[in-house]
């Protein structure tokens, strides 16, 4: 594969979003460091999976947009497929193998975890898929910001922490349920800037079904959630001081988000992404 080929496919990884699914397994880590002491093989081999889905899923969105047109005169940065860049054919062997290799490093989990993991793991597989892909694409029926608060919140920092705990309790739901609700933000800020275009291609969206001004609110108020949640995990007032800085710059990037017009919005998807890590990494400073 020559250099060209391979900054290709590291475009249709989309490295700017990969933050997003990197910040529920460090702050899920961080949590159950409070109960065990931490075992980092598997944590880091978490972190890997989380990555590795991420990535499939954004390959399967490149290959099913590009496909169904839906990436033509895109505001966003360039889709492999719909370019030209990628063949499809090579996309979708693209796809099997990284759909392969993400299974086998998730099978590895199953020496801490056990077999009760696998169920999950395959069921996490499947909705990288079925995101934009195959008879009821997610992202198509408005059902994008559940998958992300799913499977970039809750499955992610939930699993991780039974990997490391061997139980699961509501504190740890809810701390998955936070960060997924932060994480969302960055499918907001696409699905805001590509809004005019789904509704044209007839993808239904929370923002072309909800409208714009609806979304901006929601935006703004996500990281607001987050915080009252993740208060409710600890019971502390104290970490209400340590989110501050996070709160702060989520301000300044909603701020940010209701003034931006046509391509400003791609910088957004970057800052947004941020934002996850901010959270996550918050929680870890207060933890320790």
């Amino acid at each position: 594969m020559s250099k060209v080929k391979f900054k290709y496919w590291i475009q249709a990884a989309r490295p700017k979003t990969l933050l997003v699914s990197m910040a529920p397994v460090i702050m899920s880590v961080a949590i159950a460091s409070m109960y065990v002491t931490i075992n980092w093989l598997p944590a880091v081999i978490c972190l890997i999976f989380a990555v590795m889905a991420q990535i499939l899923s954004n390959f399967v969105n490149d290959y099913a947009d590009g496909l169904k047109g839906a990436d033509n005169e895109r505001l966003g940065p360039q889709r492999m497929v719909a370019s030209g860049l990628i063949s499809p054919q090579k996309m979708r062997r693209g796809i099997i193998v990284w759909g392969v290799l993400t299974f086998i490093v998730g099978c590895t989990l199953l020496y801490y975890g056990g077999w009760i993991l696998l169920p999950f793991g395959i069921v996490i597989l499947l909705c990288a898929l079925a995101y934009s892909a195959g008879p009821f694409p997610l992202s198509r029926h408005a059902l994008g910001d559940v998958a992300v608060v799913l499977f970039y919140g809750i499955a992610p920092v939930v699993l991780t922490f039974f990997i490391q705990t061997e139980f699961v309790n509501w504190q740890i739901i809810l701390a998955g349920l936070a960060i997924g609700i932060v994480a969302n933000n960055l499918l907001i800020v696409n699905n805001y800037r590509d809004a005019e275009q789904d509704a044209a291609n007839g993808k239904k969206t929370t923002v072309t079904v909800f409208g714009k001004q609806f979304m901006k609110w929601i935006y703004f108020l996500n990281p607001i959630i987050a915080i009252i949640l993740i208060y409710l995990v600890f019971k502390n007032y104290i970490i209400l001081l340590y989110l501050i800085p996070f709160l702060i710059y989520s301000v300044l990037v909603s701020r940010k988000f209701s003034k931006a017009k046509g391509m400003e919005f791609n910088k957004l998807i970057g800052m947004s992404s941020l934002e996850a890590i901010i959270f996550a990494i918050t929680i870890v400073i207060y933890i320790i």
